[in-house]
């Protein structure tokens, strides 16, 4: 007799029911599931361990485009830089004992606590995703000009840092 790999009354997201009446139990979520046991075969090391990223999400970093991973380096050297610069400021602010002019009685470390996470919210940089967008749209409708057909727009990105092209006798490119 031939063991089944899964019993008969048990169905999974994505499944489509074609008539009749049912109910379900959900028995397993997250990464607990048969999917997020194949994305825990896929993301897995050598050593059979599965990478993690903050302890308890799948490291996706192997899959980054050179994009992804320059403008990931990038958020985290302005990130480092505005945490430094808001901690010098508040250091500096409490030793000089800068007060709040509107409440002159306040403590100085509680008015350099505001002005610190101030700083720090507006060293956030917002534009950078439109603008790598609109980059990447230029360049995409650049090849179209060159009556190139771009399905993604991930796909010029990537093409962007390729050093070689292989393509098939159709044209299409590998």
């Amino acid at each position: 007799q031939e063991e089944k790999l899964l019993p008969e009354n048990m169905v999974f997201s994505g499944c489509s029911v074609t008539n009749g009446k049912g109910r379900g139990i959900v028995v397993d979520t997250g990464m607990d599931t048969k999917i997020g046991d194949i994305a825990r075969l896929i993301s897995a090391k050598e050593d059979n361990k599965p990478k993690k990223k903050c302890g308890c999400l799948p490291d996706t970093s192997a899959n980054q485009t050179p994009l992804q991973q320059n403008l990931e380096k990038l958020g985290r050297v302005i990130g480092l830089n505005a945490i430094g610069i808001c901690v010098v400021i508040f250091i500096i602010g409490v030793v000089m004992n800068r007060t709040d002019p509107s409440n002159p009685g306040s403590p100085a470390w509680l008015y350099m606590i505001l002005i610190a996470v101030t700083l720090a919210v507006a060293a956030i940089p917002e534009g950078i995703p439109l603008c790598v967008t609109i980059s990447l749209s230029i360049g995409c409708s650049d090849m179209v000009h060159q009556h190139v057909l771009v399905r993604k727009l991930a796909a010029v990105e990537t093409l962007g840092s390729a050093s070689v092209i292989c393509s098939d006798k159709t044209g299409t490119l590998t």
